[in-house]
């Protein structure tokens, strides 16, 4: 009896410390401060376990996803969220947040999904962004978005899906584009870029919906009925298509 009262002592006492590092949990009490958590529609009690926190998902005490759409964040990403360096998805979707990218979410290595859209973002993509090497999903659309697509972007040789369409994005198409061999889906339509769409695009094997209408390319009128003329029918059994007009 007096074993099993101390196998109980000790199971109790280690879920107690089986908890994610205090560090972590500052930095999701910082966005739940930054974003007016106690308006979000479901909120946290943030003396409860950071496990039983809505939308966040933890794993081996390590804080690795963030689902927090659509839940009437407002405010402003705070620098403190690249310390969640576990992170493998962050979704923070259709939601009132505003300012600028932190570009400390470079630091988040192991980031596979990053879903920002549909808030009221502003300023350049950071660089930083660009270090993301397991990166499969950027999508930032319909925010304000600014500056140009960086020839860095060619580092985020994971990427399948890139969407930063609705947004005030300017510059021409970098050809680094072409060298994200496991993309499948672009999306940089309703921007203000400009020059040539290189023809090369057409041959990117995995591609199979790209969107860059409401630009000011140059050489838009090829692309006609949401298809490239005349290359992608005869090189691919599946459809890219292009937004209509």
């Amino acid at each position: 009896m007096k074993n099993f009262t101390l196998l109980v002592a000790f199971l109790i006492s280690f879920v107690s410390f089986a908890e994610v590092s205090q560090n972590q949990k500052d930095a999701l009490v910082d966005l739940y401060n930054s974003t007016q958590g106690e308006n979000w529609n479901t909120t946290w009690d943030l003396n409860a376990p950071v496990d039983s926190w809505y939308g966040v998902r933890v794993i081996n005490n390590n804080v690795v996803g963030i689902n927090l759409s659509m839940n009437n964040l407002q405010g402003e990403l705070p620098a403190s969220l690249g310390n969640l360096d576990s992170l493998v998805t962050l979704e923070l979707f259709f939601n009132q947040i505003q300012g600028e990218i932190p570009s400390e979410l470079g630091n988040l290595q192991n980031l596979k999904v990053l879903v920002l859209n549909g808030n009221m973002l502003t300023g350049k993509l950071p660089n930083s962004i660009y270090k993301l090497n397991k990166l499969e999903q950027l999508m930032i659309s319909s925010n304000s978005i600014e500056g140009e697509v960086s020839d860095e972007v060619a580092n985020l040789q994971n990427l399948k899906v890139f969407n930063l369409f609705d947004n005030k994005v300017t510059g021409e198409l970098p050809e680094a584009i072409l060298k994200l061999h496991k993309l499948k889906e672009l999306n940089l339509s309703g921007n203000e870029m400009y020059g040539h769409i290189p023809s090369e695009i057409a041959q990117m094997k995995n591609l199979e919906m790209i969107a860059l209408s409401h630009n000011k390319f140059d050489n838009e009128s090829k692309f006609k009925d949401g298809r490239l003329e005349k290359t992608i029918k005869a090189e691919k059994n599946s459809v890219l298509a292009f937004e209509g007009e």
